[in-house]
């Protein structure tokens, strides 16, 4: 399961390294048209470029906060409190 976990990580984060770069080049291409809509594309694309990384993050972060509190995880009680004692260290 972790194997997989950590191939999805690097798929997704492939996929939004790319998807960034495209908006990018959409972003320069909108910049330099001339044209009525250019404006608010110009906008969406720039907003676009930094909310992506910060909701993939969220999305990663809440799942691994889900599957810590997961009932029908293989870890019992006893692992699971002292990963809170180790989180609260940090």
């Amino acid at each position: 399961m972790e194997k997989a976990l950590n191939t999805l990580k690097r798929v997704s984060a492939l996929v939004t390294v790319v998807v960034i770069l495209v908006l990018y080049v959409t972003t320069l291409v909108l910049a330099l048209m001339n044209n009525s809509y250019t404006k608010k594309f110009f906008m969406a694309s720039l907003v676009a470029s930094f909310m992506l990384p910060i909701f993939i993050y969220l999305i990663f972060w809440i799942a691994k906060v889900l599957r810590k509190y997961n009932p029908n995880n293989k870890k019992d009680k006893a692992e699971i409190s002292s990963d809170k004692k180790n989180m609260q260290e940090k």
